[in-house]
């Protein structure tokens, strides 16, 4: 039974009689094949399963088990009063499963358990990362509070349950000790060591069909090879995103007839937006609204010429009558702000010191003059008037129906333009020509003003006589160059605005990874599925929509695997997959048991109320919780 009664020798004897006696009083009035006890209409019962009553004493142990350290914070974190009861629930549903299959643990076997020092607690299988990460978190708190070593901690990392290895011994004989005994379970449970016995013995008896359920589990070695393929082999793509804001900007015509065919067809919608614009554009008393034309950092002079283009493009729509609230919709690179009209608010206390300076000045009705340049980009700023609010509700009655056109025109010309150039190098094209080419029939000239560079404000008291480059430290760490960055040529074009399709290649990533930001699921899934089927310098098919517009993908390069690489990982990844199988398979199991039983579960949510982040009822006592 125990393996220091199989030892030999003069001293064992000594401590055999001594042990002899502990065990006697370690297993009196216990017996693990005792029926469970059924509840009584008058028990308080967090849950009743199939009649079995968990009471608050059951599920308090549970979940001190599982938070030695008892933090509220991580306890919300985990939802671990769910997880508690949830393992409970799940416990008692494998308890009968395993009587109904024959399956018992003996009298022995419990005592061996607990005189070895292991303590169990269920932990809900139906979700296996939380599962894992709940029995990380209860071996790392045990740790903290120097229970067990970090080094056991670190050795159960990847456990999806919990045999908790606790010291029962004497510190100076290293031999079972009774009243270390007790004194652990009441810390650890707050039970008696008989309740604490039982609650083992059920705990060891669900264990023993969770191996049940687990062990037929294997792995065939085409299995791992084909997840050896999935982690191992990676691709790159060149990716070229067309957006829709640049297509309605350059490519949609947007003839009044057409546009007033377009309202008519769709009035519901137009004059739903009408409405939401109304409120949004309505000038509002001392509220700013701007324009933002992000730049690099750091930027480079040719950069900072084509941000300083485009934002002059729109200052040259506002001033030809288009409202600022639907230019910064359509062209502000703040989408927070865009999506409201640019609208920021009446506040400029938080804005960096250049932004606050210029907007401080303006006026009712007034736009800066000319750009504000800040480590963000430049900005164009106006101050609402609120003079000026029936102007602006016609304004937005006569620009809704033409902006919602070009944007829903926007989304079909940037489908064009990818499959154009996807054509283009399924011709024979390299991507950039293919590029250049469609691009250039697009390249509609725009003669406009360019817009100035507003001078950096003065420097603010205390930092007298700071320079350019102290100032632009001051105001974020851009190092910002002061002088006016010239237009290009005087023109903005298809080709030139910053918004235009510009080829980019994503670092490599295996079939299980993101290709590159802004896909949707089954965008991801679409590129992926191209990447690892064809060949290099293949173009995908169809551009693949994403929320900004139309991506565009070629395969640019593919590494493989080989099998003398699988042969040196092949038992990690084998190891890996078969956890990763069992873990479905165990959580598959528990959902039917539960599913099964459902109409014999009742819980008592009151019970799973995690305390607030003030202490809730606890009150200053926000780490502790006593049952």
């Amino acid at each position: 039974m125990l393996s220091l009664f199989r030892q030999r020798g003069l001293s064992n004897i000594v401590y055999g009689i001594i042990i002899a006696a502990t065990i006697f009083a370690f297993v009196i009035g216990f017996r693990p094949q005792a029926t469970s006890k059924t509840a009584s209409l008058t028990e308080t019962c967090v849950a009743r399963v199939r009649g079995r009553c968990i009471d608050p004493k059951d599920f308090g142990a549970a979940y001190r088990i599982l938070m030695p350290s008892r933090s509220n914070a991580l306890s919300r974190k985990l939802n671990l009063k769910r997880a508690a009861l949830d393992g409970l629930i799940e416990r008692e549903l494998l308890v009968d499963e395993a009587r109904r299959l024959g399956i018992t643990v003996s009298d022995s076997e419990v005592t061996d358990e607990l005189y070895r020092g292991y303590v169990r607690v269920s932990v809900p299988a139906a979700d296996p990362a939380t599962a894992q990460r709940i029995v990380q978190e209860t071996y790392q708190s045990y740790a903290r509070a120097g229970i067990i070593s970090a080094e056991v901690a670190q050795a159960h990392v990847n456990d999806r349950d919990t045999a908790i290895p606790i010291d029962f011994r004497d510190p100076k004989t290293k031999i079972f000790d009774m009243k270390v005994y007790e004194r652990q379970v009441r810390m650890l449970s707050n039970r008696s060591t008989t309740e604490f016995r039982e609650e083992q013995a059920r705990e060891m008896l669900a264990a023993k069909m969770r191996d049940v359920v687990r062990d037929p589990v294997r792995v065939s070695e085409a299995e791992a090879w084909d997840e050896y393929q999935r982690r191992y082999a990676t691709a790159t793509v060149g990716w070229l995103l067309v957006k829709e804001a640049w297509a309605a900007r350059w490519i949609v015509d947007a003839p009044q007839a057409n546009v007033d065919a377009w309202v008519k067809e769709h009035a519901a919608d137009v004059d739903k937006a009408v409405e939401e614009r109304k409120k949004e554009d309505a000038p509002k008393a001392g509220h700013l609204r701007h324009i933002l034309v992000k730049l690099p950092f750091p930027a480079t002079d040719d950069e900072k010429a084509l941000g300083l283009a485009k934002l002059s493009w729109a200052a040259a729509q506002i001033r030809a009558g288009a409202s600022f609230a639907e230019v910064a919709r359509a062209t502000s690179d703040d989408t927070g702000s865009a999506a409201q009209g640019g609208d920021v608010g009446d506040k400029t206390d938080g804005f960096v010191r250049p932004f606050k300076v210029a907007a401080d000045a303006l006026k009712p009705g007034e736009t800066t003059a000319g750009a504000v340049e800040t480590q963000f980009g430049y900005h164009l700023i106006m101050r609402d008037d609120p003079a000026k609010a029936a102007d602006i509700e016609a304004q937005v009655k006569r620009d809704v129906g033409r902006d919602l056109y070009r944007r829903a025109k926007g989304t079909e010309a940037a489908q064009v333009v990818a499959r154009k150039v996807g054509d283009a190098m399924k011709g024979g094209a390299n991507a950039e020509d293919a590029l250049a080419t469609v691009l250039a029939g697009y390249a509609h000239a725009n003669k406009i003003t360019s817009l100035k560079v507003l001078p950096p404000p003065p420097a603010a008291a205390g930092d007298a006589g700071a320079d350019d480059d102290t100032l632009a430290k001051a105001d974020g760490g851009a190092a910002a160059t002061r002088r006016p960055a010239p237009l290009p040529e005087g023109r903005l074009d298809a080709s030139t605005d910053t918004d235009r399709p510009q080829w980019q290649t994503s670092t490599a990533f295996n079939s299980g990874g993101d290709p590159f930001p802004g896909l949707s699921p089954a965008g991801t899934s679409s590129v992926v599925g191209f990447a690892f089927s064809a060949k290099p310098g293949a173009v995908d098919a169809e551009p693949v929509r994403t929320a900004e517009g139309f991506v565009l993908v070629t395969l640019k390069d593919r590494k493989t695997v080989t099998r003398d690489e699988f042969a040196k990982d092949r038992a990690a990844v084998e190891e890996d997959l078969l956890r990763a199988k069992r873990d479905e398979a165990m959580a598959l199991y528990v959902k039917q048991l539960r599913e099964r039983a459902k109409g014999d579960i009742k819980i008592d949510p009151s019970y799973i109320e995690e305390v607030g982040a003030d202490g809730g009822a606890g009150g200053a006592n926000d780490e502790e919780d006593e049952y």
